[in-house]
């Protein structure tokens, strides 16, 4: 399975779906979300604290929208998933940044953490 990949996001999907934390946080969602790793992007459905859907982000393509997005270039990701860089830093410094409906994202904001740390602590096999 290699980073960032459709192999990646259904091992991501499953594994969030069954995070205790993740479903807790999210319990009360009906977002949107779009997770660009680079030049690639993937469309997550979150609601009642699951992912029910995801998809292959095609941008001008997808009729279905985001509400916000979770992106960084492909480097920074990796610096993540290898260790070299914290979450928070990368969070606190804008190098992951989260745009779109911010009040969304503000109120998601426990789930997008929990996601993030599930996509640094997820290794390709």
């Amino acid at each position: 399975m290699t980073f960032p990949s459709m192999a990646f996001i259904e091992r991501l999907v499953a594994t969030l779906n069954g995070d205790a934390a993740f479903n807790a946080a999210s319990r009360w969602s009906d977002v949107k979300v779009l997770l660009r790793f680079g030049d690639q992007g993937y469309w997550l459905k979150l609601y009642g604290g699951k992912v029910i859907d995801h998809m292959v982000y095609f941008p001008m393509a997808n009729p279905l929208g985001w509400d916000y997005s979770i992106s960084a270039p492909l480097e920074t990701w990796q610096s993540l998933r290898d260790g070299r860089r914290a979450l928070g830093h990368l969070l606190d410094r804008g190098e992951i940044s989260v745009d779109g409906n911010l009040l969304e994202a503000n109120r998601m904001y426990e789930s997008t953490h929990l996601m993030l740390c599930i996509v640094r602590d997820l290794k390709s096999v």
